[in-house]
């Protein structure tokens, strides 16, 4: 398993004022089931960069402690604002091919799911070879059919 990033949701901010002195400190900007939660803490106030450091992270962690993540399971069933097609995990692609002086343009409906084993799997159907709306029920029958084989 991957080790986590010391310093996830924390960033260093630095400011020079008109005499030179520079001021700074760190911001720490996390988000949980959809609160948004953010703080800074300056150098000056704290005793120090490492000290301000210190008080950024325990905040971090007080706030990750405190609240639920959501899960790859509840992500995957929510659908984003950026969704066009209704569906989670299915989406309409456009393909650009340039050959030479022209430029073609082909349509997919793609489905995408993790399998079983934690692998993206992806498969597309061609809006020229099947047509709009075939394409996307392909598409969404082809995720339906990854998702139960991946058992969730």
């Amino acid at each position: 398993m991957a080790r986590k990033n010391p310093r996830r949701n924390i960033s260093r901010i630095e400011t020079k004022s008109d005499a030179g002195k520079v001021y700074g400190g760190w911001e720490v900007r996390i988000q949980r089931r959809g609160v948004k939660s953010e703080k800074f803490f300056g150098d000056r106030r704290y005793g120090g960069k490492r000290k301000s450091l210190a008080a950024a992270k325990t905040f971090r962690d007080e706030i990750e402690a405190s609240t639920e993540k959501y899960t790859v399971k509840d992500l995957a069933a929510v659908p984003s604002s950026r969704n066009k097609s209704g569906v989670v995990g299915v989406r309409l692609h456009k393909q650009k091919d340039i050959r030479g002086d022209f430029e073609y343009h082909y349509w997919y409906w793609v489905a995408q799911w993790t399998d079983a084993s934690g692998k993206r799997k992806t498969k597309a159907f061609s809006i020229h070879q099947h047509g709009d709306e075939e394409a996307y029920k392909l598409a969404c029958q082809a995720r339906e059919d990854g998702i139960a084989e991946a058992g969730r």
